[in-house]
């Protein structure tokens, strides 16, 4: 509640009341000097008067101020427009010679034929300035000027019309259009005071108004053009203008304080962005509607090891990604600024060769209009965190020691495989072998050199197959190959295909191992080790089970033991 009542308290009603003051001294300070004695100071007013209101007209159009939208414009005019119709009045108070002698010959008609537009044409104005402002009116100013200027021009006419009042001279026409006069101001004043909350101005103009109200008051009971109450109203019209023109200083003011905590305000702003920006730890960058980069950060600029933001965009961005991801990269831009925000995830080099996995979350930014103008991206290095995945991906489908897919993978493959066969209408192969004689090489030399065979036989495999094929270590001596690639659509051909690689692998691993031992404190030794494989093979197509297909290669391979080792056995054929 307080704050409401300290809104709505008068801002400039110290001003008012000194200004009241001072017109209330001037007003005592009149009294009683008789009549006839301010002929030239009555010219010297009514001058004061127009400029004054033109140079409010003036500040009105070069301050800026918020305020409505051609609220500006309206006000500067009617004050413009009220300054010359002012300024006309005083003029033809001048003993005229020459050309324009007939203005001081006429004098007497046209001096209160100027009145009513001087004295009348600023309240109406101010009047249809409200009028239009509480209707949100988008009048154009020029379409506001011509009203203005027409409404002079009735008034001139409407007191051409009043021949009654004219012929008595001014005081004929001034008394009986006071009153509508005084009445019009006491609406101005009213309709301005309860917008005084929307702008300071309204305030500064209702107060004016107050003083016009007194100062045409004044005019009321004046008997004479240069008496002391035509003086008393020229005063206070003085006063009033001066009151509006040290308020719109002080809404000036308070407007460039304003501007200036605002201004100040914004730079801490963005000081204190500046400093989020650059000391955040994941990269942050701006892209415009072109794909160029407009802003990066320092995380940004370590990750593509460059050394300033000129660094990167000469060698462009773009270029920093991987070739296969620069496709996926402008797509994420086009779908960014069409409103939407993405993820990617992609590989980029540095300047320096570095490689790195990053993510980004890319989102759009809009300008005043709420038009998307530029991609704002936040990406984070994730290098470390796709090794771990990949670790975490071998574990689980690799064997650690050989490197060749483990006995999920095998599944996994051989899935595939068969899915293949079923379409294409070929036969695909399956090796089983188990390494002959393997146990007293572990008994004798312990584990490591056991493992160090291993990794050779897996070595051995893989160079007598095509990549095409899997070589997968099913566990303990226990090795696998699936074929299928070029294999025959006719099973007698597939085993003839398949007996041949099955044959050049039995041969390799039968060659000698030379094993090398390194032992801590001692020299390093080689270990010349004899090794075979028993090999068991199948045959299939996509109508035989997974599980069918490495039980029945396990059976052949055992026949291969059975029958003397370093063997190939066919699961089915008879020797």
């Amino acid at each position: 509640m307080l704050k409401a009542v300290s809104i709505m308290r008068p801002r400039y009603l110290s001003s008012f009341l000194w200004l009241l003051l001072l017109y209330a001294l001037i007003i005592l300070a009149l009294l009683g000097t008789g009549e006839e004695k301010f002929a030239q100071l009555h010219l010297v007013m009514d001058t004061t008067n127009a400029t004054l209101s033109l140079l409010l007209a003036v500040f009105l159009l070069g301050e800026q101020y918020a305020i409505q939208t051609n609220v500006r414009s309206y006000l500067a005019i009617g004050f413009g427009l009220a300054a010359a119709t002012e300024l006309l009045h005083a003029l033809i108070g001048i003993e005229w010679i020459g050309w324009f002698s007939w203005i001081a010959v006429n004098s007497e008609t046209l001096r209160p034929a100027t009145w009513p537009p001087s004295t009348y044409l600023l309240p109406l104005s101010l009047a249809w300035t409200f009028w239009l402002m509480r209707r949100n009116s988008a009048l154009r100013p020029a379409v506001f000027a011509a009203g203005i200027v027409l409404l002079t021009v009735g008034l001139f006419v409407l007191s051409f019309m009043l021949p009654r009042y004219v012929d008595t001279g001014i005081l004929g026409i001034q008394r009986p259009t006071q009153a509508p006069l005084l009445l019009l101001w006491a609406g101005v004043i009213a309709m301005y005071w309860r917008e005084r909350r929307a702008h300071p101005l309204y305030e500064g103009l209702a107060l004016m108004g107050v003083l016009l109200f007194l100062s045409d008051l004044c005019m009321l009971y004046s008997t004479s053009p240069h008496e002391e109450f035509a003086m008393m109203a020229h005063a206070g019209k003085a006063i009033a203008y001066t009151l509006l023109h040290i308020i719109q200083m002080r809404i000036a003011a308070e407007d460039s304080r304003g501007r200036n905590t605002a201004e100040a305000a914004l730079r801490q702003s963005e000081d204190r962005l500046r400093t989020i920006f650059e000391t955040e730890p994941e990269c942050v960058k701006v892209i415009d509607r072109n794909g160029q980069l407009l802003e990066m950060n320092t995380a940004g600029l370590a990750i593509l090891e460059a050394d300033s933001l000129e660094k990167v965009r000469q060698h462009a961005l773009l270029n920093f990604i991987l070739p296969e991801y620069r496709a996926p990269f402008a797509a994420l831009h086009k779908r960014v600024m069409s409103g939407e925000s993405g993820f990617l995830e992609f590989e980029v080099t540095g300047l320096r060769g570095t490689r790195r996995w990053l993510e980004t979350h890319a989102a759009p930014m809009r300008d005043a209009t709420g038009k998307v103008a530029m991609l704002l991206g936040i990406t984070r290095d994730i290098t470390e965190r796709k090794k771990a995945e990949e670790q975490i991906y071998n574990l689980a489908f690799y064997d650690p020691l050989t490197g060749l897919p483990n006995r999920r993978l095998l599944k996994d493959r051989l899935g595939q495989i068969l899915a293949i066969s079923k379409r294409s209408g070929r036969y695909g192969a399956l090796m089983f072998m188990d390494m002959d004689n393997f146990k007293p090489l572990n008994d004798t030399h312990g584990h490591d050199i056991g493992d160090l065979l291993l990794i050779e036989v897996a070595r051995r495999i893989t160079s007598c197959v095509r990549e095409v094929d899997t070589v997968a270590r099913f566990g303990g001596d226990e090795f696998v190959v699936v074929m299928l690639g070029e294999l025959d659509i006719d099973e007698t051909g597939t085993i003839a295909q398949t007996g041949i690689v099955a044959e050049k692998i039995r041969i390799t691993l039968a060659e000698p191992y030379l094993l090398k031992i390194q032992q801590k404190g001692k020299a390093e030794t080689t270990v010349e080790y004899h090794c075979s494989a028993s090999i068991g093979v199948v045959v299939f197509n996509s109508e035989t089970s997974q599980d069918d297909i490495i039980k029945w290669a396990d059976m052949a391979m055992y026949q291969a033991k059975d029958d003397g080792r370093n063997l190939i056995r066919f699961f089915g054929l008879k020797d």
